[in-house]
């Protein structure tokens, strides 16, 4: 949201006029039904979606569970998703476990399904990443790519920005600390567990990455 919500909501400013400070890591989307649903595959969604409207559910109207709903929709030519936006992560996973308001598929990240996961009341069909989880409670998760539904490169960004007119010593000072968290077996254990991809960026180099990801999110927009 830290991009659709100033986008959507037309705000008088751009992601770009905070300072920069760290990316730390990039945040895979899963597909996910409910442990008693029929889909196996993303195959087996993309036949039942073009068959029929579904209940999907999001954190947010026009955020980024919607959007990439709407990619899923443009790609594979499937019905309207119905779209139920909730307040949060956690509670989009808790809406699909107890089938609240009908909801039969989500696009959570892996730390918002991993408790439910594990109480075997949702269950992750495939990842939009290029390739399967190495390691982790998600190891080889199948690709969705690899069963017929080409995303495999949209992620949520796990990052600091700071206000704008931070000197460069501000911004050094937060620099500096955060590639301390990110150097530190607590944080690598983390991404392990979560099935992130560890991917410090800063100063320039993480500049970068929001004004691309700040484009991509107006030519979907």
């Amino acid at each position: 949201s830290f991009w659709t919500t100033i986008i959507t909501q037309k705000l008088p400013y751009k992601s770009t006029d905070f300072t920069p400070i760290a990316n730390l890591a990039q945040d895979p989307f899963f597909l996910w039904v409910t442990e008693d649903s029929a889909i196996k595959t993303a195959g087996d969604f993309v036949k039942e979606a073009q068959a029929r409207e579904m209940t999907a559910s999001g954190t947010g109207a026009k955020q980024e569970d919607e959007v990439l709903f709407r990619r899923i929709q443009d790609l594979a030519k499937t019905k309207v998703f119905k779209y139920v936006p909730q307040t949060s992560g956690a509670t989009v996973a808790a809406s699909l476990a107890g089938k609240q308001g009908g909801v039969e598929v989500t696009v959570n990240n892996p730390s918002e399904g991993l408790a439910l996961m594990q109480q075997k009341k949702i269950r992750p069909v495939c990842a939009f990443t290029p390739a399967s989880p190495k390691e982790g409670a998600f190891k080889d998760l199948a690709t969705c790519k690899s069963q017929g539904l080409a995303i495999d490169d949209y992620y949520n960004v796990r990052s600091v920005v700071a206000a704008p007119g931070l000197t460069a010593g501000q911004q050094k000072f937060w620099i500096d600390l955060f590639k301390k968290v990110s150097d530190s077996q607590e944080w690598k254990d983390f991404t392990t567990k979560n099935a992130l991809v560890p991917d410090f960026r800063s100063g320039d180099d993480f500049k970068k990455l929001i004004e691309q990801y700040e484009q991509i999110h107006r030519d979907i927009a």
